[in-house]
């Protein structure tokens, strides 16, 4: 599916891309994000918060339109990196087997090419839920609904406008996986090659702390560093948006780091 948006980006060569299907895009880009990082992530795969159910579904539901498969596939994989980070075991580290450019392109693309590609287990909370399960199972249906109403909408342009939306959506989460384990700052002593980057920070609501999230999985604010022994927030739009889900009455429980805790696993 992923494969078919690249080549569905050519169909704007034919129609151009005028503003209110640009529009479209940035709208459809935002909110796959958010759901991918909100729930997908730091909800199912981490736990960051409680929520309802229905937060789960209509997440997973939003999320999977992004076509990045479904809850279960990637909660597995995510939990398989963290098991293994940078490491043989890894499914996505641009350090093994090689590093240079062929890891950078495996670590963006190119694992998901190989065998690697289905995971070896599936998570058994996830699996116990039948509406995460139906979801997963048919993720390709809620990424055709979606080019389809793309298609109504813009007609050539508009599902031109979606595979764009959906393109550069999968790289700049896949980016996590790449330039956030190559280049950037470590403030926190994790043992790995988690880096913090702003701009994969900018561009993935603040997926980009990645350093601080390999340091405290369980966090539900990224955006966090210590500099000089002072700890200091980062922008982390994911956070706010929780947070805002928590005025709302749709998140509870939310769970962040003490300050005698980051300065403890601080690295200066």
């Amino acid at each position: 599916m992923i494969v078919l948006c690249h080549l569905g980006c050519l169909l704007l060569l034919l129609s151009g891309l005028g503003v209110p299907m640009a529009l479209w895009a940035l709208l459809l880009y935002c909110l796959r994000m958010l759901a991918t990082t909100a729930i997908y992530h730091r909800l199912i795969t981490h736990g960051s918060y409680r929520a309802p159910r229905l937060v789960w579904w209509v997440g997973s539901l939003v999320a999977s339109a992004a076509g990045q498969m479904g809850p279960s596939w990637w909660k597995a994989h995510h939990q398989r990196h963290h098991s293994h980070v940078d490491t043989p075991g890894d499914p996505h580290t641009p350090l093994q087997p090689v590093a240079g450019w062929r890891g950078f392109w495996h670590a963006q693309l190119g694992w998901l090419l190989g065998p690697g590609f289905h995971p070896e287990s599936l998570p058994a909370d996830v699996e116990a839920d039948p509406v995460l399960r139906l979801i997963d199972r048919l993720h390709v249906l809620p990424v055709l609904a979606l080019a389809w109403l793309s298609w109504g909408i813009g007609g050539v342009e508009g599902l031109g406008a979606f595979c764009l939306s959906t393109t550069v959506l999968f790289h700049a989460v896949a980016s996590v996986n790449s330039v956030a384990h190559l280049v950037g700052d470590q403030p926190f002593a994790t043992g790995d090659a988690s880096r913090n980057n702003g701009w994969v920070a900018l561009i993935t609501f603040g997926e980009g702390w990645h350093n601080l999230h390999h340091a405290f999985q369980g966090s539900v604010r990224q955006g966090i560093t210590v500099r000089k022994g002072r700890v200091m927030l980062l922008p982390d739009p994911t956070f706010r948006f929780i947070r805002m889900l928590e005025g709302l009455g749709w998140a509870e429980g939310l769970r962040q780091p003490s300050e005698r805790a980051l300065r403890a696993r601080s690295a200066s």
